[in-house]
């Protein structure tokens, strides 16, 4: 997820999920060649948003109109620990193995811890299920944590409500340098779709909600799919890539008396990603995004407004130059 100290915008997608995707190429990291089944990682993400106001209409493109919109905030600390679980003697079956994983992320504005579970029954494929839990809180007026009533959003109280999220899903990665031998043979091929539920305990269906300072959540399931393409060099730019990534919720009714105005929409974002192997255990991931949001029938300034609007198209944009550190102890 998006999470942002002073920026309001929709979206899921961090600049950790860059890490997570393209750091696993880097290096082989079977238990075989290291033995090391306990992994401790610290992850800081930063980005600075330019400003594009909203325009009424169809599908447009939003010119850049302000220089600062705002910034990203937050660290996460995870520590994982693998266990063999080969499926056969081969070379691709006995490399099945399972991840668990525990986080702590920590923003500005808000808490919570995440358990994962990853099986990989095949290098290629990986299915992964998690849960995560947190509370927030509002600074200086920025939203950590709110729901939307009287056409505003008010402030919730931390530790009385809880943000939750639980999901379910599924990777296919290859790597052409498994088939090609050489320094420069390395294509990168991922996809990974999800289903995920988020909500915030107590708040009714068909309300929305605020969560780090991002606007226009509401409980209910969706989706979210990425798909990278990049190419690995042995070089200080290890690694260069285009990734897209779209979401949604998977029902207009989680919108409930909004449903048919407001409707159901998938979010669509394009990063332009480069990672940088600083050392052999810090790296650095630089990315520059476009993303889309609803555009709307009729002029509007602030995002309290959008529930009331009628939807008439998508409206594309220039997001955010984004940087992600991760730290390897």
């Amino acid at each position: 997820m998006k999470y942002s100290l002073l920026k309001k915008a929709s979206g899921v997608f961090t600049t950790a999920t860059f890490v997570a995707i393209i750091l696993p190429f880097s290096a082989t990291h079977s238990l075989a060649e290291d033995d090391k089944k306990f992994e401790h990682t610290l992850t800081v993400d930063g980005a600075y948003y330019l400003k594009s106001d909203y325009k009424k209409g169809g599908d447009h493109f939003a010119k850049v109109s302000g220089p600062f919109d705002g910034i990203l905030a937050k660290a996460t600390w995870a520590t994982s620990y693998t266990i063999p679980t080969p499926l056969g003697e081969g070379a691709l079956l006995s490399s099945a193995d399972v991840e668990l994983k525990g986080s702590m992320e920590f923003s500005p504005l808000t808490i919570r811890p995440i358990v994962t579970v990853t099986f990989s029954p095949l290098p290629f494929l990986l299915f992964d299920a998690g849960a995560s839990i947190g509370t927030g809180w509002n600074l200086l007026g920025f939203e950590g944590f709110c729901k939307f009533q009287n056409n505003k959003y008010e402030n919730l109280t931390p530790f009385t409500r809880y943000y939750h999220t639980h999901w379910l899903g599924a990777t296919f990665q290859f790597d052409t340098g498994a088939l090609i031998e050489g320094d420069w043979t390395h294509v990168i091929l991922y996809t990974y779709y999800q289903m995920i539920y988020q909500g915030i305990t107590g708040i009714d269906k068909g309300t929305f909600w605020a969560w780090q300072n991002t606007e226009g959540y509401v409980n209910g399931l969706g989706y979210d799919f990425t798909a990278m393409i990049g190419y690995k060099m042995p070089l200080f730019v290890e690694m260069v890539g285009i990734m897209a990534n779209l979401y949604g919720q998977y029902s207009k009714k989680d919108y409930g008396q909004f449903a048919d105005t407001y409707n159901k929409f998938m979010i669509a974002k394009l990063h332009f990603i480069a990672k940088l192997a600083l050392n052999d255990k810090n790296s650095l991931i630089v990315s520059t995004t476009i993303s889309s949001r609803r555009s709307f029938s009729t002029e509007h300034t602030k995002g309290e407004e959008e529930p009331h609007l009628v939807k008439s198209g998508r409206e594309w944009y220039f997001d955010r130059i984004a940087l992600s550190w991760k730290r390897e102890f």
